[in-house]
């Protein structure tokens, strides 16, 4: 696939998102003015809430898609990450593996200090 491809993913993927967000935040508004005005329209699931948040983040998604400053800096993000050179999946292992080590020495070094000082500070203030 294409960079073009990507870009054009990426954009009904920021509507799909908007799409969660708002439906649980349209349906909170709508049962402020009570249960019947957020009824069901096809199934007990899809609700008014979800249609308005549908709506919303469509018409979002392809505005967003159609502004063209937007759209050129999609497309620059994405021509930028076609050209990083990722890490293979060997290289991604071992780089895990030194950060878990890192972590559990570092963690080990500070409950270490943690235990002296704390034993010195009973001794000192008992």
């Amino acid at each position: 696939m294409g960079i073009a491809r990507y870009v054009n993913l990426s954009f009904v993927a920021v509507g799909l998102i908007l799409y969660v967000i708002l439906g649980g935040l349209v349906s909170a508004l709508i049962e402020m003015f009570g249960s019947s005005a957020n009824a069901q329209v096809l199934g007990s699931n899809f609700r008014v809430s979800h249609v308005v948040a549908l709506v919303v983040s469509a018409v979002v998604a392809i505005q967003l898609r159609r502004n063209e400053r937007i759209h050129t800096w999609a497309m620059e993000v994405g021509n930028e990450l076609a050209k990083v050179t990722w890490p293979t999946w060997k290289e991604t292992k071992s780089a895990t593996w030194v950060v878990i080590i890192t972590t559990l020495v570092i963690a080990a070094l500070l409950g270490l200090l943690d235990l002296i000082f704390g034993t010195l500070s009973r001794a000192f203030y008992a």
